[in-house]
């Protein structure tokens, strides 16, 4: 069972759109930030008994990317002079992503737009909206999360510090591990229970890393958002094809 909510591509850079927009009305999706890195699982990863050397490699960068996450992290802490100074919260959006997640496939499935409007970014929910528009008008859906398999898993925390005073975006990826079922309803008339399609509903384990963001702007932080799904890296993408430097 594949991912429900859509993987987001990669939007304008925020060079792009500070440059079309320089009077300060920033949109709240400013994309996936750049540098952020899942490391990749299962045959994905270099092995270390075959290619140890790439492994390691991919460990480096690792280690790299999140030593520069903290330094994010600091940066974010103190970009505003007001106190009480923001805190990380890193432990806390395990239980948010959790609450989130639920919210939004529950709303998704019941076509609910008005939910989603308060917790999706701008990229997801006209995604969402342009999906929803389209079910035929005597289907609907009912999603079901029968459980979640382990405990959400942070794996990447990126800061960009927008050239406002006090403004910044964190974007915090969390991977969710679930047993799930999604069955298309078809109506049957007044009086009678909706029938599910056959072939649907079937209960799947999937897996998602979800992107969560949060906005400081002028020193206020906002609360935390959905902006979409997304992959684990290619670390052909990081070390090259053919590297071995």
């Amino acid at each position: 069972m594949s991912s429900i909510a859509p993987r987001e591509k990669p939007q304008k850079s925020m060079q792009v759109m500070l440059k079309q927009d320089p009077g300060g009305s920033l949109p709240m999706d400013l994309g996936l930030l750049e540098g952020t890195f899942i490391m990749p699982t299962g045959r994905r990863k270099p092995s270390i008994f075959s290619e140890p050397r790439r492994r390691w490699q991919l460990e480096l960068y690792r280690a790299r990317q999140r030593f520069i996450e903290l330094r994010m992290g600091w940066s974010y802490k103190y970009l505003t002079k007001q106190k009480p100074r923001p805190k990380m919260g890193l432990r806390r959006v395990g239980p948010i992503a959790q609450a989130l997640y639920r919210q939004m496939y529950t709303a998704f499935a019941d076509g609910d737009i008005t939910t989603l409007s308060t917790i999706c970014t701008e990229g997801l929910l006209a995604s969402f909206k342009s999906r929803i528009a389209s079910r035929p008008r005597n289907e609907r859906l009912r999603w079901t999360l029968h459980k979640f398999l382990r405990g959400p898993k942070f794996v990447s925390h990126r800061v960009a510090i927008l050239p406002y005073k006090g403004s910044a975006i964190r974007q915090v990826v969390v991977r969710m591990r679930t047993r799930q079922s999604l069955t298309r309803m078809v109506s049957r008339g007044p009086g009678r229970p909706d029938a599910p399609i056959q072939g649907t509903g079937e209960e799947k384990a999937v897996t998602e890393y979800l992107v969560l963001q949060r906005r400081m702007w002028k020193s206020v932080e906002e609360p935390w958002m959905i902006w979409g799904t997304t992959e684990e890296t290619d670390p052909d993408s990081v070390l090259g094809k053919d590297s071995l430097a």
